[in-house]
């Protein structure tokens, strides 16, 4: 189980159950302003993607809390690949208050030290094109572009970002 203190915040493991998961949905509907206004059918239909996406999974969500306890950031992953060697990197986010602070950057390295130690290859995670502070998070993160994904629901594309996990 993951705990570690990093500038003020914990960084801890959250479990795969609708308790742990209502915190992250919540600040999930808050750093995303597509989702700022979603109604709570919305929040809990998310939480039910979750739970069906990650179950039966080798996963890692990621939650980081301030000293009050409020949750504050995520990010959460899963195995996958035909050989399960890729972590793919799904959701992520940081409240606007607590950005620009490494939180984001740290929650990153949590989680692919935690994936290079279970024996994936790589990671990869999906950015839509018009999102330049994740595109820049995950350049500085060692991520490269690796193709992009046609957008079939908004304009736009989605860059595919891969990141070979070296000893």
């Amino acid at each position: 189980m993951i705990e570690e203190a990093a500038n003020g915040y914990v960084i801890r493991e959250l479990s795969l159950t609708p308790r742990d998961l209502a915190p992250l949905v919540e600040l999930h509907h808050t750093v995303l302003p597509s989702r700022a206004y979603s109604t709570p059918e919305q929040q809990a239909g998310f939480t039910d993607e979750l739970l069906g996406a990650l179950s039966g999974r080798q996963h890692l969500i990621l939650g980081a809390f301030a000293e009050d306890g409020t949750l504050i950031g995520y990010k959460l992953g899963y195995r996958t690949g035909n050989r399960n060697e890729c972590f793919y990197s799904w959701l992520g986010g940081v409240h606007p208050f607590h950005r620009r602070r490494g939180l984001a950057a740290r929650l990153t390295q949590v989680q692919h030290d935690w994936a290079r130690a279970q024996g994936c290859q790589y990671v990869e995670t999906h950015t839509w094109g018009d999102n330049p502070g994740m595109l820049i998070v995950n350049l500085q993160a060692g991520f490269v572009a690796a193709g992009c994904l046609s957008a079939v629901d908004r304009p736009g594309v989605r860059v595919l970002m891969r990141r070979v996990l070296s000893e």
